[in-house]
This record gives structure tokens, C-alpha cells and sequence, in this order.
């Protein structure tokens, strides 16, 4: 085999399979639909079977291939590409997903819509970036992943480095393993994560549990996925710069709509220091004065075209949470079938403000709890 043959041969091998899987899993449930109609899969074959089917058959399928690819090669060399075969797709949804999801905006912006082209290519240009996103939209999921794919590929290039030394620089492989790489440690960077609403100008906006870095990145592929995380209950505030809140985790659909889970200990959110603690203080004590949404916290936002009239879309539990002294507001709002922030906006650069409540907020109700 001449060499550009060897090379196209293991970029397929690494890039074709996820494509090949997804047609064959979307033909197979178009014909289970057509000879059963209607057909009830298991509950686990959502997209979570879909996107474990994929990944996994992907990295069976590249090893398999690989190994039968340079099976006339030495046996060190040998399983250097098998190790490329399996570390590559576990650094896939990393890979994939942004260069596939800014081609299908580009066209969609340029309006290139032939039916040949999506009929061909819509399971890999559209599916796989959904599937990568749901694949990360899980700490547990995304670490272990990153980890598989960060140790993998990294062993591959050492490997590559010892055996080849001067001569890695002559390597496909080497390049291949290295945008991999660069890929997985790239991607919380670039997927940085940002709350549903932005302030209006002169406003003040607090994240309660602002996101690091990798719990961004989980975010944002919520986001994308349209997956709902843990809920957001403002409580009240214990004085003017803490406010009580707790969390509902663990929330699932049924036919009364959405339930919010299981409620965790509440939390105190500090604004001196943006710090939260555990509260184990009496709730009844706490001022949990409420204010309706159009009135006090949609005057302090950005207007958001998509939203009217409240320019966003309030979480589950939907009451905004005045201090005692009126200069903030605690509310929740949340991405659309995504996940959901607890926030905290300043009313200090409005004018007119006073300390009467009933005056600042003509339209304030009792808190149901």
C-alpha cells in the first residue's frame, strides 16, 4: 500500500465510524418503526443509548480496523496504532464538536440546503455534536472521558516520541494525537459558560455558585443539550448581605410536568465575600418579602428579544427574593429546556430609590412557601 493510501486509509478508520454507526442505528429504527408501528424502545435507548452506542462501537471499530490495518508492521508499531485507534474517538466529542456545529451554522447563514447533502451528511453534521453534548453535559461523564483521553493520547505521544525521536516530526499520527490532545485541554476554554440574562447598563450582576472552569464547560453543554440540572429555591435573606437558598437535584418529567427532585441543605450566599456556607439557622426568620418579576427584575436586564415582556425565563421556583433593605434582588432564570442560575441584581443605580419597599416596589407579594 502506497503511502497517501496508508494515510487516507487510517484518517477513515479514525473519523468514518460514528457516521457509519449513526446511519445504521437510524435505518434500523426506521425499519423497526415501519414493520411495528408503534414501537416502544427501552427507556435506556434514548440519547443516552444512542450516544454510548456510538462512542462505544467507535472505539471497537477504529482498534478492530486499525490493528488489521498494520498487521504486516512490527508489533511495537503495531499497537502504537491501535493505542492512536482508541485514544483519538475518546477525544472525539472534544474534536468534533465545534468545527461541526460552526460549518452547519455557516450553512445555515448561506441558506445551502440541497436535500442530497443533509440526506448524506445530517446524522454526522447534526447528531454527533448533540451526542457529544450530552456525552459532556455530566461531571462524572466529562472527567471520565477527559481523563481516558488526556492519559491515552498522551501515552500514544510519549510512546511516538521514545520510538521515533528526530523522526516524529515525519509522523501523521504524531499531528493526529496532538490536535486530540490539544482538543480536550482546549475545550473548557472555549465552551466558557454564561448565565441566561446579562445585566442592563449600571446594573450589578452576582452568580450564586459562579461555575469554575470544568463545571462551566458542563453548563454550557447543558445548554446544548437541553438538559435541566439541579433547581434554585431562593428562601430568603438572613440580612441584607445574605441570602438563603437551596438546591432540588435529581428532577425528572412525568405527565404532571416537571419535578423538582430532592431538596439539599440550604445554603448562605455572602455578598461581602461571594462565599457560600452551609445555614443551619431557623428559616422562619428569614425575610422572604417577594416582588413580581416584570416590575423588579426585568427593568435591570438586558432586553431579550426572544422573552417578552420579562426578557428572560424564569426557573422553577419563579419568585424573585427582595433584601431587607431593597438594594437586591435574588431570582432564578434559566437557558430554554436548559440549565438554570440563581442570581442577584443591585438596585442601587436606579433613581428614586428609597428605603420604604411598598414605595420602591409597588407590586410586592407574600411569599408561598
Amino acid at each position: 500500500m502506497k503511502r497517501w493510501q496508508f494515510v487516507l486509509a487510517a484518517l477513515a478508520i479514525l473519523f468514518v465510524p460514528p457516521f457509519l454507526v449513526m446511519v445504521a442505528i437510524q435505518g434500523l429504527l426506521l425499519l423497526l418503526y415501519l414493520l411495528f408501528d408503534p414501537i416502544s424502545l427501552p427507556a435506556w435507548f434514548s440519547i443516552r443509548g444512542f450516544a454510548v452506542t456510538v462512542v462505544g462501537t467507535h472505539i471497537l471499530i477504529s482498534a478492530v480496523l486499525m490493528g488489521r490495518l498494520v498487521r504486516r508492521r512490527k508489533r511495537a508499531e503495531r499497537w502504537q496504532f491501535v493505542l492512536t485507534a482508541v485514544a483519538v474517538p475518546l477525544a472525539m466529542p472534544f474534536l468534533a464538536h465545534l468545527p461541526l456545529s460552526l460549518l452547519l451554522r455557516l450553512l445555515s447563514s448561506i441558506n445551502f440546503t440541497p436535500w442530497w447533502f443533509f440526506g448524506i451528511a445530517s446524522p454526522y453534521l447534526s447528531v454527533y455534536p448533540l451526542l457529544s453534548l450530552w456525552l459532556l453535559s455530566d461531571m462524572t461523564r466529562y472527567v471520565t472521558i477527559s481523563l481516558a483521553a488526556l492519559v491515552l493520547t498522551s501515552a500514544a505521544l510519549i510512546w511516538l516520541a521514545v520510538r521515533e525521536r528526530r523522526r516524529i516530526w515525519q509522523r501523521g499520527r504524531f499531528y493526529v494525537l496532538l490536535v486530540a490532545l490539544a482538543s480536550v485541554l482546549v475545550f473548557p476554554f472555549v465552551m466558557r459558560y454564561q448565565p441566561a440574562v446579562e445585566a442592563a447598563p449600571g446594573v450589578e450582576l452576582r452568580i450564586v455558585e459562579k461555575p469554575g472552569l470544568l463545571e462551566g464547560a458542563v453548563n454550557r453543554c447543558q445548554v446544548g443539550a437541553e438538559v435541566r440540572g439541579c433547581l434554585y429555591e431562593p428562601l430568603g435573606w438572613m440580612d441584607t448581605q445574605t441570602l438563603v437558598y437551596r438546591k432540588w437535584c435529581g428532577g425528572y418529567y412525568t405527565e404532571e410536568g416537571w419535578q423538582p427532585g430532592t431538596p439539599q441543605p440550604p445554603q448562605a450566599y455572602h455578598l461581602d465575600t461571594n462565599g457560600v456556607s452551609p445555614f443551619d439557622g431557623d428559616l422562619d426568620a428569614l425575610s422572604d418579602e417577594t416582588c413580581v418579576p416584570g416590575v423588579c427584575v426585568s427593568p435591570a436586564l438586558a432586553e431579550k428579544k426572544d422573552f417578552p415582556p420579562l426578557h428572560y425565563l424564569p426557573g422553577h421556583f419563579e419568585d424573585p427574593v427582595i433584601s431587607p433593605d431593597g438594594r437586591w434582588i435574588a431570582f432564578t432564570a434559566r437557558h430554554v429546556y436548559g440549565p438554570e442560575d440563581l442570581l442577584i441584581i443591585s438596585r442601587e443605580g436606579n433613581a428614586g430609590m428609597v428605603q420604604n419597599q411598598g414605595t420602591l416596589f409597588p407590586q410586592v407579594k407574600q411569599k408561598i412557601v
